[in-house]
């Protein structure tokens, strides 16, 4: 799953629609494969999101045909449980399919926020959450039925928490209001096996151990966005983001930065069967490393006209340079969500 906002492309896109086109059915565009796309997940069938709510199903990841749903709303997420498909976006959006796409219930809507939502994980077909810019925290454990607002402090870093804290000594209605304004933005949560990771606006890197009820922030030594986190194994963990910067954890050690000389903003990451990682971003580019990935000292004044990949990454552009927003591997094949639609990828 998921997105920047989403990579800038949803930021912009948020403000050519009106309010008023979440309460409408999303258009059905003779071209929507070439339209632009922000997320994609998979189990028995292939589900894609974007623009303007449009929705892909395929069966083998090679057809793909788009479904209606009750929504204008800018999709930037999606996951699927089974039959179940639920998808999240602007206006604080949540919609959800309990029969492979076919039909569609609105679960959610406030467009009053202004806040989208970036990303939506669930454990099984009842307990859910979704995370989105400011904060914006629901879980559900009904299927969607209901969804109960959080507020994540942890989330924070540690002189934000110190500030409100002391705020919170003096008025707590005040407190919670000053959270609200000042949480970061949330744009990705992973999950390995009990553990949740996410990545968010700031420098924001997070864990939690009891589905995101309760995070831990880890300390790292950069302040920009972080897009996609993913554990690789077991001591692993791998983060990347704004302007091209990678991170990886090995051994609860520090974070250390991974120099793969491209200064494109890296959206998400995709794990193949063998050593390689690939991350995925703006103007088409794609980052491969070999594992164990080669680190070096982050260097954020270093020219870049000076820099030289380290041993065992590559650095390619796709051949329309198109936004890259995220990928499955489905049926032998590894599917890519763009700004210019649905592409299949060769990432050996």
């Amino acid at each position: 799953m998921k997105k920047t906002i989403a990579a800038c492309i949803t930021a912009a896109l948020a403000a050519n629609y009106s309010v008023t086109a979440s309460a409408e059915d999303a258009y059905i565009a003779p071209l929507v494969e070439q339209s632009v796309l922000l997320d994609i997940d998979a189990d028995k069938f292939v589900v894609v999101v974007g623009e303007r709510g449009h929705i892909l199903i395929s069966e083998d990841g090679t057809a793909f045909n788009q479904v209606a749903v009750p929504t204008q709303a800018t999709l930037t997420a999606t996951t699927v449980v089974g039959d179940n498909i639920w998808a999240v976006g602007h206006d604080a959006t949540i919609i959800h399919s309990s029969d492979k796409g076919q039909s569609w219930e609105i679960q959610n809507v406030q467009p009053e926020l202004q806040r989208p939502f970036l990303d939506v994980l669930f454990f099984d077909e009842s307990h859910g959450i979704a995370a989105g810019a400011y904060g914006l925290f629901y879980r559900t454990t009904d299927g969607g039925k209901s969804w109960e607002t959080e507020r994540h402090a942890s989330l924070l870093d540690p002189y934000d928490r110190e500030y409100l804290e002391s705020v919170r000594e003096e008025d707590e209605a005040f407190y919670q209001q000053e959270l609200e304004s000042i949480l970061p933005h949330l744009n990705r949560v992973t999950r390995d096996g009990e553990k949740l990771y996410l990545a968010g606006e700031a420098g924001l890197l997070a864990s939690s151990d009891d589905m995101g009820k309760n995070w831990e922030r880890f300390e790292v030594d950069y302040t920009g966005s972080f897009f996609d986190i993913r554990a690789l194994d077991e001591s692993t963990l791998l983060a990347v983001g704004l302007r091209g910067n990678i991170f990886v954890l090995r051994d609860q050690g520090e974070w250390e930065y991974v120099n793969s000389c491209s200064t494109s903003t890296l959206n998400s990451i995709l794990l193949s069967d063998n050593d390689t990682v690939v991350a995925m971003g703006n103007n088409g580019m794609m980052v491969s490393a070999t594992r164990p990935l080669p680190v070096s000292n982050h260097d954020p004044y270093a020219n870049p006209a000076n820099c030289e990949p380290a041993k065992g990454i590559t650095v390619t552009q796709v051949e329309d340079k198109a936004a890259m927003l995220n990928a499955v591997s489905f049926n032998g094949h590894t599917i890519a969500v763009t700004a210019n639609g649905i592409k299949t990828l060769n990432t050996k």
